[in-house]
C-alpha cells in the first residue's frame, strides 16, 4: 500500500499534465468575429479578418497562463469558415480541457484558369486554377494571416490568460497545410520563393467560372473587378499586428488530412515543435503519400459515367504518410526533424463507394471523438510544466508555510509565512473538477472541509494576491 502510495504521488506530475488538459471539464465562454486584421486579398481586394475565441469560464487560470490552441478550418483556399462544425467544436472542446482556442478565418481565393475546362459535376470547375503557382501562394497568404492571429492574440495574452510559451495549432485539409507551414517554416530556404515574389500578371478567369465558382464563394464581385497583378507576398510570417509585443513558442500542431507542398520539416530553430498526423488512405482530395492534389477525385470523375476532362494545374503535394517518410528520412540522416505521432485509419474506400455513401468520405476524419482524444493526450504531454502545475513559481518568495497534515482525513490546514489579507483555496481532482473550496481574509491559515471527499489524490489550488500556487493532497491513505 505504501509503495502504491509514493508511485501515485511521485507520478502525479505527469497525470496532471495529461488529465488536465485532456478532459472536457469547463464551462466555457465565447467571443466570435473579433477582428484581428485586414490585408490585401488575390485580386487586390481588402479582406477582413476575424476569429471566434472560446476559453473556461470557471477555472482557475494556472499562475503563467492557459495554453492557446490556435484552429484553421480547410475548403481548398478558396471555400471554408471558421464556424464550420468540426472547427467550432475543436475550438469549444479544447476550451472545456482548459485552452483558450481560437478558430481563424484567412485570406481566400485563387486566380481561375482562362481555358474552358467544364463539368457538370458540383465544384469541379472551381478546381481549375490559372497555375499551379496559385495553390501555394494562396497557402502562403494563409501561413501568414495565422502568424498575425497568433500576435494578435499574444498582443492580448493578459486579457485572456495566455501562456506564451505555449502555443498550439491545428488544421483540417487546407487547414492542415497552414498550420503546418505556421509552425515548421522556420527559415526563409523553406519557402518555394520564385512561386512567392513577383509573379506574371494572371490571365482573366473564363467567364465560366464568374457565377458558380468566383460569385458563390463571395471571392470577387465579378472578374472585371479582379486586380489580375500578382505582386510580392512578403515574409512567410506576414506584417499583421507587428511588432510582436512578446516572443512565443509553438509546441506542437495537429494536422487532419492535409500536407505540405514542399518538405519543410528539417528543424532550425530552438524548439521545433511536435507534429501530431492524420489520414485515410482513400483520400481522394489530398493524397496520403505524395501526388497531385485531387489525384483521387479527379481519376473518378474522368471515367464513366461523369466522363469529366482532367481538373488541370493541381500541384504536387506530401500527405501523412508522406510527411511521415520526410521525417523519418531526416532523422536517418541525423538531422534535427520533429517528433510526431502518426494516427492514421486502416479504412481504404474507392471512389464509387465514397459516392455512393458520403459517410464513407476519406476527406473527413473517421471518429471525431477518437482522433480529437489523441490530439488532446499529445499535445498535454507538450505543455510546459509552469502552466501545468505553478510549482515553479511557487519556489520564489513562496508564501506558503506548510499544508498538515498530508495525508488527510475530514480537514486540512493550510499554514502561510505570514498574515495575508485574502486567500481562496479550492480542491480540485486529477480531471481538473473543483470539489470544495474556501476562504480566508487577514489570516496566518485557513481550513478546507474534507467530509464526504473520496480516499485518492488530489490537487490543492492557493490563491494568494493573483498568483495560484499548487499543493498535492493525498485524502484517507
Amino acid at each position: 500500500m505504501k509503495r502504491a502510495l509514493l508511485l501515485s504521488v511521485f507520478l502525479l506530475p505527469c497525470i496532471l499534465s495529461g488529465q488536465t488538459w485532456t478532459d472536457t471539464t469547463y464551462s466555457i465562454q465565447s467571443e466570435t468575429n473579433v477582428l484581428y486584421g485586414t490585408a490585401t486579398g488575390f485580386a487586390g481586394d481588402m479582406v477582413e479578418l476575424g476569429m471566434d475565441i472560446s476559453y473556461p469560464a470557471n477555472d482557475d487560470p494556472p499562475p503563467c497562463g492557459r495554453p492557446l490552441l490556435v484552429v484553421v478550418h480547410g475548403g481548398a483556399w478558396i471555400a471554408g469558415d471558421k464556424s464550420e462544425y468540426n472547427i467550432a467544436r475543436i475550438r469549444t472542446d479544447f476550451a472545456k480541457r482548459g485552452y483558450v482556442a481560437a478558430a481563424v478565418n484567412y485570406r481566400l481565393g485563387q486566380f481561375h484558369t482562362n481555358q474552358f475546362v467544364n463539368c457538370n459535376v458540383p465544384d469541379w470547375n472551381c478546381f481549375n486554377m490559372t497555375d499551379s503557382s496559385e495553390w501555394y501562394r494562396a497557402n502562403y497568404r494563409g501561413i501568414q494571416d495565422v502568424h498575425g492571429a497568433i500576435r494578435y492574440l499574444i498582443a492580448h495574452s493578459e486579457q485572456y490568460h495566455i501562456d506564451t510559451a505555449n502555443i498550439f495549432l491545428a488544421g483540417e485539409s487546407a487547414g492542415g497545410f497552414i498550420a503546418m507551414g505556421v509552425g515548421f517554416i522556420d527559415e526563409a530556404s523553406e519557402v518555394l520563393g520564385a512561386l512567392v515574389g513577383d509573379y506574371p500578371d494572371a490571365p482573366a478567369p473564363n467567364a465560366l467560372y464568374e457565377i458558380n465558382c468566383i460569385q458563390a464563394y463571395g471571392l470577387a464581385d465579378n472578374i472585371a473587378s479582379m486586380n489580375l497583378e500578382r505582386p510580392a507576398l512578403g515574409t512567410y510570417t506576414g506584417d499583421l499586428n507587428l511588432p510582436a509585443e512578446k516572443g512565443y513558442t509553438i509546441r506542437a500542431v495537429g494536422n487532419f488530412f492535409g500536407g505540405a507542398f514542399n518538405n519543410i520539416f528539417r528543424a532550425h530553430a530552438a524548439v521545433s515543435p511536435a507534429l501530431y498526423l492524420f489520414h485515410q488512405p482513400c483520400d481522394l482530395i489530398v493524397p496520403f503519400n505524395y501526388g497531385r492534389l485531387l489525384a483521387g477525385y479527379n481519376t473518378c470523375l474522368t471515367g464513366f459515367p461523369a466522363n469529366c476532362g482532367y481538373i488541370v494545374n493541381r500541384p504536387y503535394a506530401y500527405g501523412s504518410k508522406g510527411i511521415k517518410t520526410l521525417i523519418d528520412t531526416l532523422n536517418a540522416q541525423g538531422l534535427s526533424a520533429p517528433e510526431y505521432y502518426y494516427d492514421a485509419a486502416s479504412s481504404n474506400y474507392n471512389c464509387l463507394e465514397q459516392a455512393a455513401n458520403p459517410a464513407l468520405g476519406c476527406h473527413a476524419i473517421d471518429n471525431f471523438w477518437l482522433r480529437t482524444s489523441h490530439l488532446a493526450a499529445f499535445f498535454a504531454d507538450k505543455i510546459d510544466a509552469c502552466t501545468v502545475s505553478g510549482v515553479e513559481m511557487a519556489a520564489t518568495a513562496d508564501p506558503l508555510k506548510a499544508v498538515y497534515p498530508n495525508p488527510a482525513a475530514d480537514r486540512v490546514w493550510v499554514y502561510f509565512q505570514s498574515r495575508l489579507p485574502h486567500v481562496e483555496i479550492g480542491l480540485a481532482d486529477l480531471w481538473g473538477r473543483t470539489l470544495g473550496r474556501t476562504q480566508a481574509d487577514h489570516a496566518d491559515s485557513a481550513v478546507l472541509d474534507l467530509v464526504g471527499v473520496p480516499n485518492g489524490i488530489y490537487v490543492l489550488r492557493i490563491r494568494i494576491e493573483g498568483k495560484v500556487y499548487v499543493r498535492r493532497l493525498v485524502v484517507g491513505m
